[in-house]
């Protein structure tokens, strides 16, 4: 039986290089942010300079978490990454949830169900496996049900014959070998279905 990847390799991939491109545009852009903001001339002496880079040690805090672009970086970042996330769980849910609604509908005894999915949806492997067994189990049904209409029909003769006592030894024998065979088919039908207990 072939391995089913809940979701597709390529919607994984995705994925990740979008979350890794906005990430990176995040990066990129705080670092920008803060380089312009924090970008000062260290001045001609060395006590101009450790007179510089302690104020902006002092300051960066404030520079950083206070700035209104980093704020504004940040909200839009937040943004972008949220709408990524909807976006995809969407993908993932939408088709979570026809699943389940065929697999009530299954367990409720309906084995004409076929689940599909929007395009872009991700989980195919997952449906076709589903419609796969749900056709399975249409065939196993059907197999059961046209052996049981076997040995009622062979029942049926034989109560005939035990009422009229008119049926030939042929007959009887005939209506009985009918009847065995309907269990068999009954029997080879259960088989293929595996139950605990």
């Amino acid at each position: 039986m072939k391995s089913v990847s809940v979701i597709e390799k390529a919607a994984k991939l995705s994925f990740g290089v979008k979350v890794c491109v906005v990430a990176t545009a995040a990066l990129l852009s705080f670092t920008l942010v803060l380089f312009t903001l924090t970008s000062k001339s260290l001045g001609g002496s060395y006590a101009t300079a450790v007179y510089t880079i302690h104020s902006l040690k002092i300051n960066m805090f404030s520079l950083v978490f206070a700035s209104f672009y980093s704020i504004l970086i940040f909200g839009l970042v937040s943004a972008v990454v949220g709408l990524i996330t909807v976006f995809y769980s969407h993908k993932i849910a939408g088709p979570i949830f026809r699943m389940e609604k065929s697999l009530e509908a299954i367990r409720d005894g309906n084995l004409t169900v076929s689940t599909r999915f929007r395009t872009g949806d991700q989980l195919f492997g997952a449906a076709d496996e589903m419609n796969a067994m749900v056709k399975a189990l249409n065939s196993t049904v059907r197999s059961i049900d046209d052996a049981l209409s076997e040995v009622e029909r062979a029942e049926n003769r034989l109560k005939e014959a035990a009422v009229g006592a008119h049926m030939s030894d042929e007959a009887l024998t005939e209506a009985v070998d009918a009847m065995g065979h309907g269990v068999e088919s009954v029997s080879n039908a259960c088989s293929r279905i595996k139950s605990k207990g």
